[in-house]
């Protein structure tokens, strides 16, 4: 890519940004005068390409892949209403290296973004731009470029690994793949240096609200948001509870920040003694609720967010994602919510992945004639009434989105961050008690996870004085660390529904274990033709991870396809 081309790229992304105002640059210049010269002269130069840097994530292209990838092949998801070929197939765990959806180039645009200002950014020569500045826009490229790369060794595994912008005329960048741990390590090592840099918190501007500047852009928190996944694939355990901590502690200060202003109005609860993580409470009254999901997902922007990608209602840029593949006001998307996760989620018993009055199941899905439409980001807004206490479910009102509303795709949340924490103590126990609980010490491990995912399931029961509520109980999971696992599983899939994670959560499972056993025996009851190929399929660890794209291997002879998708003679000959 040549250096003409970074302009271009750079400029293109402030044409399209919606949180920024217009460059300077671009009053003073016509578009196709860009000489390198005038660029990267002050500190609006290196706001405008990192902006850009966020503009580029926030491409449907981005977001269909950060759900596909960490989603679809999950047992949350089956084909819904008139889903493309290429769409079906991924659904119908049918990967090919020639399926359009299989191309990465857009989280490489990403990169490249990110790279062009961690190199120019600092020879930024303008009195006006200070160090700490520099610094908290260095930390949001390299915590982007590093998110990016996060995504991709999690979908494919082995990567082409760059950390220079494509800017030079001979450089091509073709380059072997980088194994997936040493970018893990990189990775890792990057954001425990540049976690520290980052912003802790953005003042308002005339562009955005604090809140919006808050969760759409990069903070130390949502970096260290990032450090902890990466050290729980890394299966440090306690330097992943360590970092959590560091959240929560944050958002403690933010709570303190939030209550002073908003007093008695404040939807969001924090006691050290009962409620120690402060979340918002669901239900505001003794017949109605939905308040959790209304802020984080219906409104936006929420207490609750560590980063997520913005998107103004009105706007020229919009989610697209959401409508096409999850629904809109009237219409279910190309993609459905496994019947099973509804089907008698409302009986006495509930199912066996939601029990009965968890809000979450409604939230998250509505029941169809054939298919179950996702509901969760396509709801505005949420209300339960109690039809009888002691005999009905609750009754979901919706609102739905309008057609100029769009919802803001959400990356880190605190939940997410919590459950994070309750798997490396359960992990941790694992390791000090050798698979059983032998001790005081791993009990109180196990505790502790399970008190954290108490505190959020607890959070989504509806009306929970009612005696159909079923509470978690610590004893029915305390004698096994197996079982506390699977707790911390179950609930990271019922609070995540659909949010890109249970996939990923699948597949951080498999390399745990060295097998894929347990993600296969959790994803084939979905499938209602072609099981035993499927199960076949699926028990060679390479194929928990996505074939590279052909084109990707036209563009660079020197990547090599996954060998779970290498096509014999015979095969490649039948599909030609």
């Amino acid at each position: 890519m040549k250096m003409k081309k970074i302009f271009n790229i750079a400029l293109s992304a402030i044409i399209g940004i919606s949180l920024s105002g217009c460059s300077k640059f671009l009053t003073l210049l016509p578009l196709n005068d860009v000489v390198f010269e005038n660029f990267w002269t002050d500190k609006a130069d290196v706001e405008s390409v990192l902006l850009g840097t966020y503009s580029a994530l926030e491409s449907s292209d981005c977001i269909v892949r950060m759900s596909m990838w960490g989603e679809m092949r999950s047992d949350n998801i089956v084909a819904g209403n008139n889903p493309s070929d290429d769409l079906l197939q991924i659904t119908k765990e049918n990967l090919l290296e020639t399926n359009s959806l299989m191309s990465w180039s857009c989280f490489y645009d990403v990169i490249n973004r990110a790279n062009t200002v961690i190199k120019f950014a600092p020879g930024v020569n303008d009195p006006n731009y200070t160090p700490a500045e520099l610094d908290g826009n260095l930390a949001e490229a390299y915590t982007l470029r590093s998110l990016c790369y996060f995504y991709l060794i999690r979908a494919y595994r082995d990567v082409p690994y760059v950390t220079r912008p494509s800017a030079e005329d001979t450089e091509e960048f073709v380059i072997e793949a980088t194994p997936f741990e040493a970018v893990l390590d990189s990775l890792i090592e990057t954001m425990e240096y540049w976690a520290e840099k980052a912003v802790k918190k953005y003042a308002a501007t005339s562009n955005y609200t604090e809140e919006q500047a808050n969760t759409g852009r990069i903070t130390q928190t949502a970096a260290y948001a990032l450090l902890a996944d990466l050290y729980l694939w890394k299966g440090e355990w306690q330097k992943c509870s360590d970092i959590c901590d560091k959240v929560l502690a944050r958002k403690v200060i933010d709570y303190k920040e939030l209550k002073e202003k908003q007093g008695s109005d404040c939807l969001v609860v924090y006691d050290p003694a009962t409620n120690p993580i402060p979340m918002y409470k669901e239900t505001t009254g003794s017949t109605t609720a939905g308040t959790a999901y209304n802020q984080i997902f219906g409104r936006g922007f929420s207490f609750e967010s560590l980063f997520e990608l913005a998107f103004m209602d009105n706007q020229s840029v919009s989610n697209s994602f959401v409508s096409s593949y999850y629904g809109g006001r009237n219409s279910s998307g190309n993609l459905s919510a496994y019947s099973r996760l509804f089907i008698d989620a409302s009986s006495t018993s509930g199912n066996e992945y939601f029990k009965p009055y968890d809000c979450r199941y409604l939230e998250c899905m509505a029941d169809g004639s054939s298919t179950y439409p996702i509901r969760k980001y396509v709801a505005f807004n949420t209300g339960f009434d109690l039809v009888s206490a002691s005999t009905s479910a609750p009754v979901a009102n919706i609102q739905y989105r309008n057609e100029n509303q769009n919802a803001n795709w959400i990356v880190y949340r605190l939940t997410d961050v919590m459950l994070m924490k309750a798997e490396a103590k359960v992990q941790l126990a694992n390791e000090i008690g050798g698979g059983a609980v032998a001790s005081a010490e791993v009990t109180d491990l196990l505790r502790e996870a399970f008190d954290i995912v108490s505190a959020i399931y607890n959070r989504s029961i509806n009306y929970p004085t009612n005696a159909r509520a079923i509470p978690l109980v610590f004893a029915d999971y305390s004698g096994s660390i197996k079982s506390m696992e699977e707790l911390v599983l179950l609930e990271r899939r019922r609070e995540l529904l659909f949010e890109g994670k249970r996939w990923f959560d699948l597949v951080r499972m498999c390399r745990r274990d060295g097998s894929t056993r347990r993600l296969v025996s959790t994803v084939i009851p979905k499938f209602t033709e072609n099981q035993s190929a499927i199960r076949i399929k699926l028990a060679d660890m390479d194929a928990i991870y996505f074939p590279i794209a052909k084109s990707e291997l036209k563009i660079n002879p020197l990547l090599h396809q996954n060998p779970a998708y290498i096509e014999d003679e015979y095969t490649a000959k039948a599909s030609n």
